[in-house]
């Protein structure tokens, strides 16, 4: 087991976390953002897919055909299961990187996804991807990958050793070692040790992990292979498989007004090198986590079929109109929206229907908003939640995504552990908390009040003997719980619900 893992964390199952950056389909706008074209997404891989909640809603809510492995084979049972209830066209492999990305049976991949692990494996497996990219991804295809990075982890890295060096000698099992771990460096803290008093960051990230889920930190901290990386030296080991760099996937990331001062931006822009332009701009940011877009090979789109092609991309707004903030938070500060552009935006997405964007033509005109204007309230209204790119639908991939909600509703009857859904829609995830879909699997049993689905929560609540926690106190009293029920019943269904409805999810 040891070589077949090469020392990654089995001892803690991952995460069933949901990474939107995944969904190929929004790659689309940052992409053609900057004057690329993007390819038709027939075929997918995601490398190290943990519990497959990301890969196996990006099948059910697509026609893409899906491929991945993950060498932790409970993780890859679960996902499996959840790939057969779905029917989707999904490959889910268990075996090692170096094994799968030398089969003989694998398609050419339009977009390749890599989520965290890198940071987490060693060289020859980072090799066996760089190969899997070299002869596998098509011309023209899209890598998505992200990384821990310096500057940002540079202070935690002497720390993490420590830490992991600390737990493999204590002996008492990962399980129990996390914890002394952490509270093995808090220690060096309290006695004022030079390294912990010159790095003042450490202290409060010591603080932040110890109340972070274990399995995460499992992962993310105590793996054998742990590597922080720069993007030049990224850049260095993507170069066999001949990418080039294109954008960061986090949309919120590309827009300079929210993250770069005047003075910084023109310092980047006058730098034609990317790995050196990327590595300055991570040092202004102190960049800890990087979510890059790559492509094999840059083709650039003639003016005119650009513009075509971006307003032909269409959009959905996911949450309630009046509850969009106008501002945007970045890493240099938070930003007021402009009311004059970004409400007319708003206004003609608030009847949560898919619109492209040429239908907003007359708006744009009337407005006074030009298309670089309209580009980036997309992309900021995107990247805080307001709004998602819309893929194409048909009855298979609602059936694929009707299933596969079936059996997270279900499972939401015992456990909280996954809170999205699959929208045949934005051909991705939709985070809805256990509370909800249970109303959601309610009302698919036939209730159809929303006191009905709080009586059925609540009955699901005491068979598991759990009750419902409010502002960090529990609720103790049968009448308690039902009245909370009630009352997130009565919202679901007044503001929550219609919305759903329009994203496929009912």
């Amino acid at each position: 087991m040891q070589n077949f893992t090469e020392g990654y964390v089995t001892a803690f199952p991952y995460t069933y976390g949901y990474y939107a950056e995944l969904n190929p389909l929004r790659a689309m706008l940052p992409i053609l953002r900057q004057g690329l074209a993007v390819p038709q997404i027939h075929t997918a891989c995601e490398l190290g897919f943990g519990q497959g909640l990301s890969i196996n809603i990006h099948a059910a809510a697509s026609e893409t055909e899906w491929w991945g492995t993950d060498f932790n084979s409970s993780q890859v049972s679960f996902a499996r299961s959840l790939g057969r209830a779905s029917g989707a066209n999904i490959h889910l492999c268990n075996e090692p990187f170096a094994e799968f990305c030398l089969r003989d049976d694998l398609p050419m991949f339009d977009f390749i996804g890599i989520h965290g692990i890198w940071s987490w494996i060693n060289d020859a497996n980072k090799a066996a991807m760089v190969e899997l990219l070299k002869n596998k991804l098509a011309v023209g295809g899209i890598l998505y990958i992200s990384y821990n990075c310096y500057p940002g982890w540079a202070p935690m890295v002497p720390v993490r050793e420590l830490m992991e060096l600390y737990e493999a000698r204590n002996g008492k099992g990962l399980r129990n070692g996390i914890e002394e771990a952490i509270t093995y460096a808090m220690k060096l803290v309290e006695l004022d040790a030079l390294y912990m008093k010159s790095q003042p960051v450490v202290q409060k990230r010591l603080e932040a992990i110890k109340g972070q889920n274990r399995s995460y930190l499992a992962h993310e901290y105590f793996n054998k292979s742990w590597d922080v990386m720069s993007f030049a030296k990224m850049a260095e080991w993507l170069a066999p498989a001949m990418l080039d760099y294109v954008c960061q996937a986090n949309y919120l990331d590309n827009v300079n007004i929210l993250n770069l001062s005047n003075e910084q931006q023109e310092l980047l822009n006058g730098i034609e090198d990317i790995p050196l332009r990327e590595t300055t701009r991570d040092f202004i940011l102190n960049t800890q986590f990087r979510r890059d877009y790559w492509v094999k090979g840059k083709a650039a789109l003639p003016a005119f079929e650009l513009r075509e092609t971006i307003l032909s991309l269409k959009f959905i707004m996911q949450t309630p109109r009046d509850a969009v903030e106008l501002k945007a938070r970045g890493a240099r500060a938070e930003a007021n929206l402009d009311a004059n552009i970004y409400n007319p935006v708003l206004d003609a997405f608030a009847d949560h229907k898919a619109h492209r964007l040429t239908e907003f033509s007359h708006t744009m005109h009337e407005a006074n908003i030009s298309l670089p204007q309209l580009l980036e309230a997309i992309t900021i209204l995107c990247g805080k939640g307001a709004l998602a790119p819309v893929g194409e639908s048909n009855r298979n991939i609602m059936e694929h995504c009707k299933r596969l909600d079936s059996v997270l509703e279900n499972r939401a009857r015992s456990s909280s552990e996954i809170s999205f859904l699959a929208s045949p829609v934005t051909g991705g995830g939709i985070q809805i908390d256990r509370f909800r879909q249970l109303f959601l699997l309610a009302r698919k049993s036939g209730l159809r009040l929303p006191r009905e689905w709080a009586q059925f929560a609540r009955v699901q609540l005491l068979a598991v003997n759990q009750k419902i926690i409010k502002e960090g106190k529990t609720l103790e009293s049968p009448e308690e719980n039902l009245a909370e029920l009630n009352a997130m019943a009565d919202e679901f269904a007044g503001s929550r619900l219609p919305i759903l409805e329009k994203l496929g999810i009912n």
